[in-house]
């Protein structure tokens, strides 16, 4: 696969531990390497993964558990959500094939920054709730069967990979006539805005947190059955504008400001 790296793989309260196992196999069959997992149901590790894993028995052996999402994405920087459900969010909406190839350029203009991009799959009973699909970029759905439009874990999680996989070899082949041209003749690259790093998934999380916590504090959330829903349209607003790690810092300082009763008139 050359240098390309592979987006993480990020199961939230996934359930049974042979669903996770099959889908550490699928990552394998595909050459995704980074699972994670969030507050995984009946513990970590789990035995009954290893059988269901074959060849990626050493996805599961190092496999890292979280106990929130946002610690999960502390150095994701583009997160791709999966849902077979529309929902009431004013997020972008993408298919497997559309969006592969925003996971391979995320890789190339970040490439050996510490920056990875996600792919986020939810339980298997209900899959991602709400608030988890206000913390990603952009939310895909397969065209499936109407009927049917159900995929178990580890069906999700190699649709996935899969269309990853076949983007990265396409990028590898396309740029290997490049690879011949001497770097004296290449002009010098220059930085452009789309350079500046997003603030990672744990980084935006921080910022919610904090931003919900002072607007609690002075009464905001007027009705407590609307607080939720309201909290969610922050998120789904600040994470559709993909902020960098300077916008963050600089709405950290006006947060700043209110704790100190300097920003309430």
């Amino acid at each position: 696969m050359g240098a390309l790296t592979p987006p993480v793989v990020i199961l939230a309260r996934p359930q049974l531990g042979e669903n996770i196992g099959a889908a550490a196999r699928a990552m394998k069959n595909c050459g995704l390497t980074d699972l994670r997992l969030v507050d995984p149901r009946d513990g970590w590790p789990n035995l009954a993964a290893l059988p269901m894993a074959a060849a990626g028995k050493d996805i599961i052996e190092s496999a890292k558990v979280y106990k929130t999402l946002g610690d999960a994405l502390h150095d994701v920087t583009f997160l791709v959500a999966t849902s077979a459900r529309p929902r009431d969010m004013a997020k972008p909406v993408s298919d497997p094939r559309s969006v592969a190839p925003l996971l391979v350029g995320h890789h190339e203009q970040f490439t050996d920054s510490g920056r990875y991009a996600g792919l986020l799959f939810g339980a298997e009973r209900s899959g991602l709730d709400n608030d988890e699909l206000a913390l990603a970029d952009i939310i895909v759905q397969a065209d499936l069967n109407p009927e049917a439009t159900s995929l178990n874990l580890a069906q999700a999680v190699f649709l996935m990979a899969w269309e990853w996989r076949v983007a990265a070899l396409h990028h590898i082949a396309a740029a290997k006539p490049a690879e011949t041209v001497s770097s004296k003749t290449m002009s010098p690259k220059m930085p452009t805005d789309s350079e500046i790093i997003p603030a990672t998934g744990s980084a935006r999380d921080f910022f919610f947190t904090r931003l919900e916590k002072i607007l609690d504090e002075r009464h905001f959330f007027g009705s407590p059955e609307m607080a939720p829903v309201v909290k969610r349209n922050l998120r789904t607003y600040f994470t559709r504008g993909t902020p960098t790690e300077q916008e963050l810092n600089t709405l950290h300082g006006i947060l700043t400001l209110f704790e100190q009763g300097k920003g309430l008139g």
